[in-house]
């Protein structure tokens, strides 16, 4: 069976929600270790029974992800890391400070051969299909051959999930033009247009929408910008649907009418999924958001039960080659 290892004190509602969140997951046949302070942790466990590894030092959102990983060598997310280095566990899902993710995962796992820096795939829906962002959020400034690598693993990634070959790649700016952009989407627009990759140019934000490429290739800061710009006109588009619904529906035809609308309602709700890609370090580990509920918590350990039945890390490490 394969085994989560769950950095139960990674969150702003941690551990109580990441707890209820492994039970959930637990009740649907997924494997959890949990690592954490062991008195908190157990206070939420009650009679369930969750194996805990006792790191009780937490990091928050607020630390330097840098100097907490190298002073506190008992935090969660560390102790979780440490449980996939040892093969007790296949994958580690952590809700918490993504830098100390991050940093703690190249730290006690290192990274995959030719890969210098790791960065963060988030799958995005879109009116034809799923689309992948890369980077949403690891690396705020970036050079053009670390935009290249980033494609090249976002293509690996979409060729493994999505079963495509050659996806198209896509590089954001502020215009489709060659000429668009600062000097680090000129130069990376030459890069990638002389590689061996399926490059299709530059894309804007709308294309997002048009599923117009496969991997949309961007530096983490502008990444998490249209990231959360996503989820909040999203949750607003959402809202003032359901709004209108109340306002102008007979009652009895409220519900029959929601109940039709919930497959969209469930793609564009980001807790459905809740799980990002780490990719470019040598073990598979997932990111969740921070403001994770328990259900969110759930569908975060199954998506990443998911990535390991497809022994995912075993074929994506292939990514050195191209590198």
């Amino acid at each position: 069976m394969s085994t989560i290892a769950v950095d139960a004190m990674g969150g702003d509602s941690a551990p109580e929600e990441v707890v209820k969140g492994a039970i959930l997951a637990k009740n649907q046949g997924v494997d959890v270790i949990l690592s954490g302070d062991e008195n908190l942790i157990s206070t939420y466990l009650g009679s369930e029974q969750i194996p805990i590894v006792n790191y009780p030092q937490v990091i928050s959102m607020d630390d330097d992800p840098a100097k907490a990983i190298r002073t506190n060598k008992n935090s969660s997310i560390l102790g979780a890391l440490n449980l996939l280095k040892e093969k007790k566990a296949d994958a580690v899902f952590s809700a918490g400070s993504t830098g100390a993710s991050l940093i703690g995962a190249i730290s006690v796992l290192g990274k995959i051969k030719g890969v210098t820096r790791p960065t963060i795939a988030t799958v995005l829906p879109a009116q034809d299909r799923e689309v992948i962002l890369v980077d949403s959020g690891a690396n705020l400034e970036v050079k053009p051959k670390i935009l290249y690598q980033f494609a090249v693993m976002g293509s690996k990634l979409s060729e493994l999930l999505f079963e495509i070959d050659n996806p198209r790649i896509g590089l954001v700016n502020n215009g489709e033009e060659s000429s668009k952009g600062r000097e680090l989407e000129k130069s990376t627009y030459k890069l990638l247009n002389s590689s061996e990759l399926n490059f299709i140019g530059n894309v804007e934000g709308k294309d997002f929408a048009n599923s117009k490429v496969d991997v949309f290739v961007t530096d983490g800061f502008t990444g998490n910008v249209v990231l959360k710009t996503m989820e909040g006109v999203a949750r607003l588009q959402m809202n003032m649907i359901s709004d209108s619904l109340k306002e102008n529906l007979l009652k009895p035809l409220l519900t029959p009418v929601k109940n039709a609308m919930s497959p969209v309602r469930d793609a564009l709700n980001p807790n459905s999924t809740n799980g990002s890609y780490l990719l470019g370090v040598n073990g598979l580990v997932i990111i969740g958001h921070g403001s994770s509920n328990a259900e969110a918590i759930k569908n975060a350990l199954l998506f990443t039960k998911r990535a390991i039945d497809k022994k995912f890390i075993n074929k994506f490490s292939k990514v050195s080659n191209e590198l």
